[in-house]
């Protein structure tokens, strides 16, 4: 197989692993391709300037969250055919094949809850999740801190009334830069959740421990492989091709006429209880509007209402195990620039 890395592609060698690692493969136009491990594959441009961005593209934190990960092995595909040449390291990450494999979340536990700095029981995902943080330290070690972008994509469990929204985790680092901002607009995500709660996600690591313009990126809801419909997220595909190939001593293209809307996240509910429920039907989409105390689900004895005005719910999901994340809640705010980093308007 001169000059070819897989036998088929980057998700089915993923899925169904046939060659060693790490293995690389070089191309004419002077892009490398390193297939570092199962799920793990690093793209190099023909030149690496100081100006380049070094960008962390993840999928399958949730195995049956798949569109990203078609996503994912189509912009692959284009790069092994010489028909997308970057200009920025790429390092692109399958995450949790054996979910993928058996069509489910996760296998033992929620894989995006254990990157934090808490200690966590062993499990097949603690085990991803720190070969991840690896993975993620080689990459990015001796970069500018500027430089380093992560896009961590994933879909909605039920429906959202914003087909795509972003979260832009918790950073005492300035992680909300203008070119980011308009990275997503361009991208067609149409709603921001601007979180000031720290996480154990894997776009908070990210964000958090390695200054990052890092975020989680809702693209659609839950789907098979193969029964996604690719032209609903035209928009982000064309821009992450364009950041892909953009002249690193040219910056993104700042997007002014902005329909995006921007949230607050203003708490979580956690569930505390053995007998926990929401006080509404599992149809209901995400980012639905409760007003001042109506009730949101039943943490044992305790009746959970809405605190705020104005507030809506996201991520609604009965059944995390206990201490974790159950939904949540955010409200509409304005925001403006300081210093090229997005704030929220006081």
């Amino acid at each position: 197989m001169a000059n070819k890395l897989f036998a088929s592609s980057f998700l089915q060698e993923t899925l169904y692993p046939s060659i060693s690692t790490p293995r690389s493969v070089s191309f004419s136009n002077g892009v490398t391709m390193t297939l570092l491990q199962r799920g793990v594959l690093q793209v190099s441009p023909p030149v690496v300037r100081d100006s380049c961005k070094h960008i962390v593209l993840s999928s399958a934190v949730h195995g049956n969250e798949t569109a990203p990960i078609e996503l994912l092995d189509e912009l692959v595909r284009l790069i092994s055919e010489q028909k997308l040449t970057p200009e920025h390291p790429l390092l692109f990450v399958i995450a949790h094949p054996q979910s993928i494999l058996e069509e489910t979340r996760f296998i033992e536990t929620n894989l995006n809850r254990l990157f934090g700095h808490q200690h966590y029981p062993d499990s097949l995902e603690l085990t991803i999740a720190c070969n991840l943080k690896e993975q993620i330290k080689q990459f990015w070690q001796d970069t500018a801190i500027q430089s380093r972008w992560h896009l961590d994509m994933h879909c909605s469990i039920r429906a959202s009334k914003h087909y795509t929204f972003a979260i832009s985790p918790q950073s005492s680092y300035p992680t909300r830069d203008k070119e980011f901002v308009s990275f997503m607009l361009q991208g067609g995500i149409e709603a921001l959740l601007l979180s000031e709660e720290a996480s154990s996600t894997f776009s908070w690591f990210s964000a958090s421990e390695w200054g990052a313009q890092a975020a989680t990126f809702e693209l659609g809801q839950v789907a098979q492989l193969g029964c996604n419909d690719p032209q609903k997220l035209t928009s982000f595909s064309q821009a992450l091709m364009e950041l892909i190939q953009l002249n690193p001593d040219q910056q993104h293209e700042e997007t002014q006429d902005s329909s995006m809307i921007f949230y607050q996240v203003h708490e979580s509910i956690y569930r505390e209880n053995e007998q926990f429920e929401l006080c509404f039907d599992d149809a209901l989409a995400n980012f639905s509007h409760f007003g001042l105390g109506e009730p949101l689900a039943k943490d044992g004895q305790r009746v959970l209402t809405m605190p705020i005005e104005q507030g809506r719910v996201v991520f609604p999901n009965a059944n995390v195990e206990r201490s974790q994340r159950a939904a949540l809640i955010v409200k509409p705010c304005a925001t403006h620039y300081v210093d090229k980093q997005l704030k929220v308007c006081d």
